[in-house]
């Protein structure tokens, strides 16, 4: 799982988020992240005037919201959800996910449009003990 972290005020992706390990569990079908670490990466995102728009996970085979997906992702106005199907083997192409955009529920969107001509986006780890640039 990653999120998506821009500017506050554009939609241009600066970092992605990757969970590290304290207060992340996984196992299988299982993946929660702890409210601390989620508070100290929209702390980070808060201190630098950037925003968390958008969480990137996969599935073992189809792209789609599962019931676990639509309870407990970050249920906010505008933000974004994508599944990446076949995780075994995923597509590259972003447009071949599926992605949805909560409003009052979780409805399909586009994809982003990806520009290669842009900078290139930084790494950052989140959890429990903060973010750690990479």
């Amino acid at each position: 799982m990653s999120l998506l972290v821009t500017g506050r005020s554009d939609m241009h992706v600066l970092a992605v988020a990757v969970a590290g390990t304290a207060g992340i569990v996984r196992g299988p079908g299982l993946f929660t992240v702890s409210a601390v670490a989620y508070d100290r990466l929209f702390t980070f995102a808060e201190e630098r005037s950037y925003r968390v728009r958008a969480m990137i996970h996969s599935h073992p085979e189809e792209a789609f919201l599962s019931r676990t997906d639509r309870a407990y992702s970050l249920r906010v106005p505008g933000f974004i959800s994508a599944v990446v199907p076949t995780y075994a083997a995923p597509p590259a192409d972003p447009e071949s996910w599926g992605w949805w955009r909560f409003e009052q529920d979780w409805v399909p969107c586009t994809a982003p449009v990806v520009d290669p001509a842009l900078p290139p986006v930084r790494t950052v780890v989140f959890d429990e003990e903060g973010v750690r640039e990479y």
